[in-house]
Order: C-alpha cells, then sequence, then structure tokens
C-alpha cells in the first residue's frame, strides 16, 4: 500500500495538464485584455466619424453655390 501512495506521488503525468491550463487562462486573459483596449479605440473612432458625417453638408445639385 505504502508503495502505491509512494508512486501515485512521484508521477507527473497531469502535471503537464495544470501547465497548459495555467498558460491557456493567461493567453485568454491578454486576449480579453486587448479585446477591450480595442474596443474603446474604435468606438471613439467612430463616434468621432459620426461627429464629422453629421456636420457635412452634403449638395444634392451640381450648382456652384458660390455665387450666391
Amino acid at each position: 500500500m505504502l508503495n502505491r501512495i509512494a508512486s501515485f506521488a512521484l508521477d507527473e503525468d497531469g502535471a503537464v495538464t495544470v501547465d497548459w491550463v495555467i498558460l491557456c487562462a493567461g493567453v485568454i486573459s491578454l486576449a480579453l485584455a486587448a479585446v477591450g483596449v480595442i474596443t474603446d479605440g474604435t468606438e471613439d473612432l467612430s463616434g468621432d466619424i459620426d461627429t464629422n458625417l453629421k456636420n457635412e453638408l452634403i449638395s444634392t445639385s451640381f450648382e456652384d453655390d458660390s455665387d450666391v
């Protein structure tokens, strides 16, 4: 019985799985942080584009309005 416990304690087959789980959790955390930063930047940029497009004067004819 003591040999089985010692064999179980020295077995390292599952240690690689724990390493991969920790590594994958770190990669996913970095990816989520990057998505958060990119989302904030695109929201700001799309708001600026929306403001500029709303303030533009759109001409519906080919007449020259500079003489008016």
